[in-house]
């Protein structure tokens, strides 16, 4: 488990309740930075037992990995090299069975805990 106890009862509970059945949350999420393809926001359910901040990176667009475009996978690698590896101490892709948005590609951005 990566999140403490009240934080992961509180995800499943709104889980349960619909919270991500109306709408893509990652597209609808204010952003922290903007790039042209990406953006930088921040994780409503972060996994507070190993982080001390935990952001996420999403598509400008909703789309699938598979689908990204080279202009946007190209942007990624030059985000990735300059600011994602000045910010941040890891990056956390769960496989698809875990995701809980598969439709809009995102990575996990994480400044761990000590």
């Amino acid at each position: 488990m990566l999140r403490k106890q009240e934080s992961e009862e509180r995800y499943k509970k709104l889980i349960a309740a619909g919270y991500l059945d109306d709408t893509c949350r990652l597209c609808q999420a204010s952003s922290l930075k903007n790039f042209k393809y990406w953006r930088i926001i921040r994780n409503d359910f972060p996994y507070d037992l190993i982080a001390e901040i935990h952001d996420m990176i999403v598509p400008r667009r909703h789309v699938v990995e598979d689908d990204l475009l080279i202009e946007e996978q190209r942007e990624y690698g030059e985000i990735k090299a300059g600011h994602i590896g000045a910010t941040y101490t890891h990056i956390i892709e769960p496989t698809l069975r875990l995701k809980s948005i598969p439709g809009h590609f995102h990575l996990h951005l994480i400044v761990a805990k000590d």
